[in-house]
């Protein structure tokens, strides 16, 4: 009979024990587990807070976390589920979004390109009200803002003009469709629409220091209340800061999509605005038949963007 020889019995047993102490380890059983529980096919885990506040993000910017109207008239029509207050994201997350830098010489605004233009519909409107003085007690407020840091005065006139003007339609005032009235005579009547507001925080604005080439009167769609809507947009330390006569916030204009800009003015400017398109595909070649040498090729043309492409809208269009 053939006998194991004691050093090979010897390193057996230790084999054996080694193995049976592995088996009972806490990690490599835990480990066990979740090889268990993994399924490779199982989809990625959803986002919660990411996902529940990508619908409305832009309007709890505008609106301090409350629903915004159209996500309200969706929900009582029963074409979307009551919306859920979205977990707030970490500022320093990647998810959270980061405000882009304002261009210095354009008003690259609401995620759009702006083009310059030589006239528009609104040009007479827009030279009667570009210069004009806020009258003396506005004048006075603004000038005492003078030291005050950029985002103080900014705060404070939006709150002034927003606090002193009840906001009426020119047609129940004047009755004509639209006016653009001169920001002392707003001040003084203490009645005005969106764009009456928007003139006037802009002459306080230049009353405190500002520079006119870093104030825009923007003319845009709300998309979410689905009307006509006048705003003004501040160059300021590097952001574009928008001013609303719906709110007291300032809101950073590159993360506003609920606006579509029409028309923008500021000191002897005009622009309309576009959006740019992604770059085109790289040449693709594909071989039919490698001897035959029968290829397709598939080349888009790059499009540019240009101010002549995009037609101006009537003035009847805008701001009924």
């Amino acid at each position: 009979m053939f006998r194991t020889p004691p050093a090979l019995r010897m390193r057996t047993a230790l084999c054996a024990a080694l193995c049976a102490a592995l088996l009972a380890s806490p990690f490599l059983a835990a480990s066990a587990e979740a090889s268990e529980a993994l399924q490779p096919h199982a989809p990625a885990p959803r986002l919660a807070a990411y996902e529940a506040g990508m619908g409305s993000a832009k309007a709890s910017a505008i609106l301090g976390g409350q629903q915004s109207s159209l996500s309200a008239i969706l929900s009582t029509q029963g074409a979307a589920a009551a919306p859920v207050v979205p977990a707030a994201l970490d500022p320093r997350s990647p998810l959270a979004p980061r405000p882009a830098f304002a261009h210095a010489s354009r008003p690259d605004i609401f995620g759009t390109v702006a083009l310059s233009v030589g006239r528009t519909p609104f040009d007479r409107r827009w030279n009667h009200v570009a210069s004009a003085s806020p009258g003396a007690s506005a004048e006075r407020f603004a000038r005492d803002l003078a030291y005050a840091s950029e985002r103080e005065a900014i705060d404070r006139i939006n709150r002034y003009v927003n606090a002193r003007v009840a906001y009426v339609e020119d047609r129940d005032r004047f009755g004509v469709a639209d006016r653009w009235v001169r920001a002392a005579d707003t001040l003084a009547a203490g009645q005005g629409d969106c764009e009456d507001y928007a003139i006037a925080k802009m002459a306080m604005l230049r009353a405190a220091g500002f520079d006119a080439d870093d104030l825009y009167l923007v003319i845009a769609k709300d998309l979410v209340r689905r009307n006509d809507h006048a705003v003004l947009v501040v160059r300021s330390e590097g952001r574009f800061l928008m001013l609303d006569n719906y709110h007291d916030q300032l809101v950073d204009a590159s993360a506003m999509r609920d606006l579509r800009p029409v028309l923008t003015y500021s000191a002897g400017q005009s622009w309309t605005h576009g959006y740019e398109r992604a770059a085109p595909y790289p040449e693709v070649r594909m071989a039919a038949a490698p001897q035959t040498g029968n290829e397709l090729a598939i080349a888009p043309q790059p499009v540019s963007l240009s101010s002549a492409a995009l037609p101006i809208p009537a003035a009847s269009l805008l701001l009924r």
